[in-house]
């Protein structure tokens, strides 16, 4: 992807792809440099949409990326993602004060990349219950169904045979496709703890199945695939490589991420292909005669700097992501129409649900277990116990540094009576059918208090989040003025449901549990005479008889946080009253303008949403191509 000694495929002066105005005021785009596709955004979907498009060579492709082109050392180990997180690469936005649990704002890592929040991800590739997307197309999103998204979803795959385990049958998977798949057949390299927490899941009472998208199958303690390569790597871009002995030991023109699976150096080099990073969207621009149809964009590098326009010949797709897509409507003045007129926005199509119905996985926060010494990973705090480590990864991609961090998880119904006591609160049911989740517990072999930090010295910790997937709160994104140059207003509306709280409380409860069965306990070192609160380790020391439910409730809400996966805010529907998009995912009321990405999901999926917005990223390509024989030429 254009390191060291390559070619840049890169433009970042817009005056090497676009036409510099001076009329800040109309529309008009009428003398400007034009392109068939315009792609706004360069993150998970729009990476995918663009390689797609331009498959074609008779028709141009613009992508327009705000962030840069490439990473660093640690975009490209897995086990470091958090390390990215509050860098250049990342928007680092915080929500607005959440009134249920009593002010805090909570931290929402986004990606700022070619590549988007896949640069700052888990790596986790999930395809979710097939329930879910059934739901989306029985409650009006027609063509989203699993079946429908099925073969998308194997379109884009390419699981490596010697990376999935012998019980994995890879027949009913993709083997042929861009984005790299694999999945760990064992324990080796990793942290002895997890052996131990998968058996204690299976002795408490779950399942127990390495193959997470077969048949639909989510429920139960499970090993997680991944978008980590052969070599070990997370794979996303990176403008370093490393030489030893003259042979060169990784580089970035290969991988698993959307960036460098879909952009490759040969897909860059086409002709027909124009990718700008560091190049900021101001708003959509729009021909009105003889409809409302989008026209092209505007776009500079700065607030002060000189303004640029495109012209689309036949669409624009948005891919902004769940934030970006719904502020460049709003700036754009596509969206509530009384809103729009309180920061200065001249409406140009009422779309009342244009930032709404925000839905995020919620957790109780980290949940973190004391442990002996010799089980975790938090001897890799340490730099000189961690050298070796680092060594062995970039050497042969080996080792802890090259295994997801997070590659095993669980996932459960708080219906279920054998893993939850159903006499103490009421809990909804609002899964997506009787065989999808609406709980997960996800677990890291190390102390982590937060994304920004890590255990004290000597000390050795499990981390887990239990984490509620099918929230009944909603939220919202709203402009905070008519600049691109403002972080709009986020609210998460965090645990407003009770219901939420409720969810997450019978997790927690199960992790007490969890925490004291066999082989988990012995190789713990709970202390239940501990009373310090200011501990990271309260309240996993104490028993669960020492906590009321409200007690527990009010330790939910202050230590909460967001999973990262926001979803709904341009949702798919039939109508413009309730709904951005129709089921071609063209906006309500305006031509030539379609929304992909996290944003359009009509409500949120049971899992984690990366590989579905790949999937729908494939499907969108097809559905503007087998449009481009009817859809104008303008």
């Amino acid at each position: 992807m254009g390191g060291l000694f390559s070619k840049s495929y890169y433009h970042t002066d817009p005056v090497t792809f676009a036409t510099q105005i001076t009329d800040t005021e109309s529309d008009d785009t009428s003398n400007c440099k034009e392109y068939d596709y315009i792609v706004v955004g360069g993150g998970s979907a729009g990476c995918v949409v663009a390689s797609r498009l331009s498959e074609d060579p008779s028709v141009s492709v613009l992508l327009i990326e705000s962030g840069k082109s490439k990473g660093n050392l640690f975009t490209q180990i897995p086990l470091a993602f958090t390390k990215v997180f509050g860098s250049e690469v990342d928007w680092s936005f915080t929500t607005t004060p959440q009134k249920a649990q009593g002010g805090k704002q909570p931290y929402w890592a986004r990606g700022r990349i070619l590549g988007g929040t896949s640069v700052l991800n888990a790596c986790i590739y999930h395809r979710c219950s097939p329930e879910d997307f059934d739901g989306w197309a029985k409650g009006g999103a027609t063509g989203w169904s699993y079946d429908d998204l099925e073969p998308y979803f194997k379109k884009a795959e390419r699981f490596l045979p010697n990376k999935v385990p012998e019980s994995v049958n890879i027949e009913h998977k993709g083997q042929s496709g861009p984005w790299v798949i694999g999945q760990d057949g064992d324990d080796s390299g990793t942290a002895p703890i997890i052996p131990k927490i998968i058996a204690a899941c299976q002795n408490v009472g779950m399942d127990y199945h390495e193959d997470l998208n077969k048949g639909g199958r989510t429920l139960g303690v499970v090993r997680l695939p991944g978008t980590v390569d052969e070599k070990g790597r997370s794979a996303y871009p990176s403008s370093y490589r490393v030489w030893f002995c003259h042979t060169q030991i990784f580089s970035a023109e290969t991988g698993s991420s959307t960036a460098t699976a879909y952009l490759t150096n040969e897909v860059l080099a086409r002709p027909n292909l124009t990718v700008a990073c560091s190049i900021t969207v101001e708003r959509i621009l729009f021909d009105r005669e003889p409809s409302l149809r989008a026209a092209g964009v505007q776009l500079t590098t700065a607030p002060a700097a000189p303004k640029f326009r495109v012209r689309a010949k036949r669409e624009i797709i948005l891919s902004g992501g769940v934030i970006g897509s719904a502020q460049t409507l709003l700036l754009s003045g596509i969206g509530p129409k009384d809103e729009l007129e309180q920061v200065g926005v001249n409406c140009v199509q009422d779309l009342p649900s244009v930032g709404k119905h925000l839905a995020d996985h919620i957790s109780g926060g980290p949940f973190i277990f004391r442990a002996k010494p010799g089980y975790t990973l938090d001897y890799l705090n340490n730099r000189l116990a961690g050298a070796p480590a680092i060594l062995q990864w970039l050497l042969w991609g080996t080792g802890p540094f090259g295994k997801m961090p997070l590659g095993s998880a669980a996932f459960m119904r708080t219906d279920d009576p054998v893993l939850f006591d159903q006499t103490h609160e009421t809990v909804k049911d609002l899964s997506s059918g009787p065989n999808s989740p609406d709980l997960e517990f996800m677990w890291t072999p190390a102390i982590v208090p937060d994304f920004f930090s890590s255990g004290k010295p000597g000390e050795h910790g499990i981390t887990f989040s239990s984490v509620a997937l099918k929230p009944e709160s909603e939220g919202s994104i709203v402009l905070r003025s008519n600049s691109v140059w403002e972080k709009p207003l986020i609210d998460g509306n965090y645990f407003a449901s009770e219901n939420d709280v409720n969810v997450v409380l019978r997790g927690v409860r199960l992790l007490f549990k969890l925490a004291r069965t066999e082989p988990l306990a012995s190789v713990l070192d709970l202390r239940p005479q501990s009373a310090d609160k200011d501990s990271y380790f309260w309240p996993g020391d104490l028993e669960m008889d020492k906590f009321t439910d409200d007690q527990l409730r009010d330790w939910i809400r202050a230590n909460g946080a967001p999973a990262a996966h926001p979803v709904g805010t341009c949702r798919i529907g039939q109508s413009s009253s309730n709904s951005v998009v129709d089921p071609s995912l063209k906006v309500h009321g305006v031509g030539g303008l379609r929304i992909v990405d996290a944003s359009v999901f009509p409500t949120q999926i049971s899992g984690h949403p990366i590989a579905t917005i790949v999937a729908m990223a494939e499907k969108l390509a097809d559905l503007v191509k087998d449009s481009r024989n009817s859809a104008p030429v303008v």
